[in-house]
C-alpha cells in the first residue's frame, strides 16, 4: 500500500458513509469528544499577552470614539 492511497480512499469512504446516514445518525457520528489540550507556559503566556493586546485595542477604539464625538 502506498501512503498517498490511503487517506484519499479513507475520506471518500467517510464521505460516502456520512451521505448515507440518517440526520439523527449523522449526529451521532459527528459528536465525537475532542479532548483538552494541555498548554505549555509559553503558550499560556502568549494567550494572556493576545487578551492583553485585545483589550488595550478596545481601549484605544473607545478613546478615539470619544475623541470624535467631542
Amino acid at each position: 500500500m502506498t501512503p498517498g492511497v490511503e487517506p484519499q480512499t479513507f475520506a471518500s469512504e467517510r464521505a460516502l458513509v456520512l451521505s448515507t446516514l440518517e440526520r439523527d445518525q449523522l449526529v451521532k457520528a459527528k459528536q465525537r469528544r475532542v479532548p483538552r489540550r494541555r498548554l505549555k507556559g509559553r503558550e499560556i503566556g502568549i494567550l494572556w499577552m493576545l487578551r492583553f493586546y485585545v483589550i488595550f485595542m478596545m481601549l484605544v477604539v473607545a478613546y478615539q470614539f470619544w475623541i470624535a464625538a467631542r
